[in-house]
């Protein structure tokens, strides 16, 4: 096993493509001085002298120790892969579950898969959802053209979100696209966000679906190319409908949302110094959550049927 920390191979690395002719002798350095000897500390132990030979065995000693070459480190790759150079595969900053994202397909698009008999085996799975490499999910979005891309707050309204109501704007979109989990315990959202920036370059529309309160609208504006959030269409048009519906707004639930609600406020400051002389649908929609107290769920959504739309994020 490895005996070098990734942190002290950054330091060799460094050192030895600048090739400095001294380094301070701080801790790290005299614990790779105490493994191989190799420099030459000053009197004081200040700093550790190099040359050119030096470095050249640093090199070789290094890549003996990790398997690593310190001129070309890349830890950047999933574990798999740095297990094929290292004996330490956990020099890998890409950790298993960082390396995977939760995805489903629209019934449509399922279905448009029954005539190719080469995945028509494979249509059940689809159905459901998928655990998917980062990489193999980027390959199947170019590979199905899809234009329409929606991530999904909660794990339960990702697995079922084609129950849900959509205006018949909203519908054709959602017929048509990829869901995503944003992820959280067992799936990291690490894998979500490679997997969008991976994909920003296809132009894909990525739309938010997330609870209807500060952390939702949160969510949505820090959420990596997207520019539009799905909620109840009475937001938009009845929004005093809305929150007389019985049980449906926790305000105890907002009230815990402190950092979430200063995140928002602070949006509504900066908005504020622009001289635009009305305030958008976006900005219209944190202004009516904050002043009413708003935290309405995903589940409360499905559960009292209620028709969703989308609206634009200011950026």
């Amino acid at each position: 096993m490895a005996s070098l920390t990734q942190s002290q191979l950054q330091l060799l690395a460094r050192a030895a493509k600048q090739q400095l002719p001294r380094v301070a002798f701080n801790a790290n350095w005299k614990k790779l001085y105490q493994i191989w000897q190799i420099g030459e500390p000053d009197g004081a132990e200040k700093y550790l002298y190099l040359t050119a030979k030096d470095y050249a065995l640093l090199r070789e000693m290094a890549q003996i120790d990790s398997g690593l070459d310190i001129l070309s480190l890349d830890f950047d790759v999933p574990r798999q892969q740095m297990a094929q150079q290292s004996a330490n595969e956990k020099y890998a900053n890409i950790r298993p579950d960082a390396d995977h994202v939760l995805i489903k397909l629209a019934p449509n698009i399922t279905q448009s898969l029954l005539s190719q008999s080469a995945v028509a085996g494979v249509l059940h799975f689809l159905s459901g959802s998928l655990r998917l490499k980062v990489d193999a999910a980027v390959a199947l979005c170019q590979q199905l053209n899809i234009k329409q891309l929606i991530v999904v707050e909660n794990l339960d309204s990702f697995d079922n979100l084609f129950a849900y109501s959509f205006t018949p704007a909203l519908q054709p979109i959602i017929d048509n696209s990829m869901v995503l989990y944003r992820g959280s315990h067992d799936y990291s959202p690490a894998g979500r966000k490679r997997f969008l920036h991976l994909i920003a370059a296809r132009e894909v529309d990525v739309i938010a679906f997330t609870d209807l309160d500060p952390a939702g609208l949160m969510i949505a504006n820090t959420l990596e190319h997207c520019r539009s959030m799905i909620v109840p269409q009475w937001v938009l048009e009845a929004p005093d409908e809305l929150l007389a519906i019985g049980q449906i707004n926790s305000a105890s639930d907002f009230n815990k949302q402190h950092k979430q609600l200063t995140y928002l406020n602070n949006m509504l400051l900066q908005a504020s110094c622009n001289t635009a002389p009305q305030a958008s649908q976006w900005l219209k929609l944190i202004q009516w959550i904050a002043r009413h107290h708003v935290s309405i769920k995903q589940q409360h959504m499905l559960a009292n049927a209620l028709r969703l739309d989308r609206i634009g994020i200011d950026r």
